[in-house]
């Protein structure tokens, strides 16, 4: 994401995920990733507190990042909700990768 830089994130008043705005070409587009995005995504423990949603969401930044961008490359006045299934690939690829890296590691 090269032309796609964070501003600022912040989780919402009913503590459900984290709401984020990027820097998206010319102009500003928020963001929503649900409580239940990071948690079935990204591991993300059930009823973790609103720091714990904070952290995970900058854990998984770059996935995120990656995510919103390709979801919404185009400025618009909306707020984009980012789903779970919005990270379906990217949460299987890094299983993938981590069991990979378990067996080489092993052996």
């Amino acid at each position: 994401m090269a032309s796609h830089s964070l501003i600022w994130a912040a989780v919402p008043h009913n503590s459900d995920g984290v709401v984020f705005q990027v820097r998206i070409v010319h102009g500003l587009q928020r963001f929503h990733v649900s409580r239940r995005a990071l948690e079935n995504a990204f591991d993300l423990e059930p009823r973790a507190s609103d720091a714990r949603q904070l952290e995970h969401f900058y854990l998984y930044l770059n996935h995120i990042l990656a995510q919103a961008g390709t979801k919404c490359s185009i400025v618009s006045p909306t707020t984009v909700p980012l789903q779970a299934t919005d990270f379906t690939l990217t949460s299987k690829q890094q299983r993938r990768s981590s069991r990979h890296a378990m067996a080489r590691s092993a052996a």
